[in-house]
């Protein structure tokens, strides 16, 4: 069954793969404003070069301050070594503060339909089965160690990339990819081609337009014609329609994508910087590829960590 998109955990599991690099400041952001030194574009190559691939935990320390960042890969599995490492990772850092994946970090400390859904999930019979984002938030709520997400809002997202000079149907029809390909891997949908193909897209497409200005074309129908405008191909035909928001793959998206993760990683970084100033000792759980982009900006300031985990 295909699950409706609710306010606190529908970005938790998305592949966020559909976003990607760094260095752009969030218009509107919550947190610090920018070091001049921001995040890398990330690519394939860039998190190859990393000295361990994900799922890893590396610890950086300087002085009284401490950053623990999980660079999971996601999985609902209680067996995958990231809940191990989230597990590690608490114990090692004993952290003041926790950012997690997928949470608007306007929604505030200890976003409430977070701590709801973590204590639901604590108390059944899989406590992993949403992700290691919420499997987090239950392990935070435990220590009673404050909580913030680490995304900046959609509307910042979208205003950014428009200032950045994004054609609208773009920057909004490329953020639609993650989530296809999500209920693509969860059974809904197979493909462009699946009978349920085209409620499931307007349903994303509605969940993630709401309250965005200017507001975009949320119909199955668009987007299909946009597909088409932009790749020459019928989405229904096209073998690599999934292929193409990946970061080296020459599609139609691929520039939306990366703007779009270099407005999410900068929100990170700067939400980092900031909560080290207030807090001194951070724990981050997020996506392997989203550490990559900020690698050499935290060896620079908190020094060269130690890694755990990882091959």
């Amino acid at each position: 069954m295909t699950r409706t998109p609710c306010s606190s955990c529908t970005m938790i599991k998305l592949n966020r793969r559909s976003a990607l690099l760094g260095g752009l400041s969030v218009v509107g952001c919550t947190t610090a404003q920018s070091s001049p030194e921001g995040v890398s574009e990330f690519s394939l190559a860039l998190q190859a070069r990393l000295p361990r691939q994900p799922p890893f935990l590396a610890i950086f320390e300087r002085g009284e301050r401490a950053l623990g960042f999980v660079a999971a890969r996601h999985s609902i599995n209680a067996d995958h070594p990231t809940f191990a490492l989230v597990r590690t990772a608490f114990d090692a850092v004993q952290p003041r503060a926790v950012i997690i994946e997928g949470i608007e970090t306007a929604q505030g400390e200890w976003p409430r339909p977070i701590v709801l859904e973590a204590r639901r999930l604590k108390a059944s019979a899989n406590p992993a089965s949403a992700g290691e984002a919420l499997y987090t938030a239950q392990l935070a709520i435990e220590r009673s160690i404050p909580l913030w997400g680490g995304e900046p809002s959609d509307q910042d997202i979208y205003t950014a990339l428009l200032v950045a000079g994004s054609d609208p149907q773009d920057a909004f029809y490329a953020s639609l990819f993650g989530p296809l390909e999500q209920s693509r891997r969860e059974g809904d949908i197979t493909g462009p081609d699946d009978p349920r193909f085209d409620s499931v897209f307007e349903r994303w497409a509605k969940w993630t337009a709401r309250g965005l200005t200017p507001q975009p074309d949320t119909s199955i129908s668009a987007f299909r014609a946009w597909y088409r405008d932009r790749t020459g191909l019928d989405l229904n035909t096209d073998p690599n329609w999934l292929e193409s928001h990946d970061p080296d793959y020459p599609g139609p998206v691929q520039r939306e994508n990366k703007l779009h993760m270099r407005i999410r990683d900068q929100h990170l970084l700067d939400l980092i910087r900031s909560r080290l100033g207030t807090h001194g000792r951070v724990l981050v759980v997020y996506g392997g590829s989203h550490i990559a982009t900020m690698w050499t900006p935290l060896v620079r300031q908190l020094g060269q960590p130690r890694l755990i985990g990882g091959v």
